[in-house]
């Protein structure tokens, strides 16, 4: 999706947890691992758009996972929606910034069935802890993605 606003875009970021593994996909725009995410489109709140997001990119379905703290509780006034684990802002470029909500999330399934264009090949890897750190230490994981995906992998059970 474009631009939803000329200075700042809120968008969404979900790490996928399946068994003890957290799904990576590389960005290919931006040249990095990253995970599942994007702009929150009109009309939608931010779990609405971590959901999407993640089944247009990966075709997985997802539960999202709040903070540990964190319990469901909705009233007649409210619909609890489940909290980020982290929330940011990033430049984009010179003019343009990202706000994102980042969302662990857990998959009953590890088959990737990306909905993207057919011309485009996309890599996604499934880390477990180990293998996360490993990556980090070898300089391939920015520091922000190693703590989202760590955080998440210690969240979701």
């Amino acid at each position: 999706m474009a631009h939803n606003n000329y200075y700042l875009d809120l968008c969404v970021d979900t790490y996928v947890v399946n068994q003890g593994s957290v799904l990576l996909r590389f960005h290919d725009k931006y040249k990095f691992w990253g995970t599942c995410g994007g702009h929150i489109d009109a009309g939608q709140d931010a779990n609405e758009a971590a959901l999407r997001e993640v089944k247009e990119e990966s075709g997985l379905d997802v539960e999202l996972i709040g903070p540990a703290t964190w319990s469901h509780q909705d009233t007649k006034e409210n619909k609890d929606l489940v909290p980020p684990i982290f929330i940011n802002r990033h430049s984009i470029n010179k003019n343009h910034d990202h706000s994102a909500f980042i969302f662990a999330a857990k998959s009953e399934s590890r088959e990737i069935q990306p909905h993207e264009d057919e011309d485009q090949e996309v890599e996604f890897k499934w880390l477990n802890a180990t293998e996360l750190k490993e990556m980090y230490e070898a300089g391939e994981l920015r520091d922000d993605v190693y703590r989202y995906a760590t955080t998440a992998l210690d969240l979701v059970k």
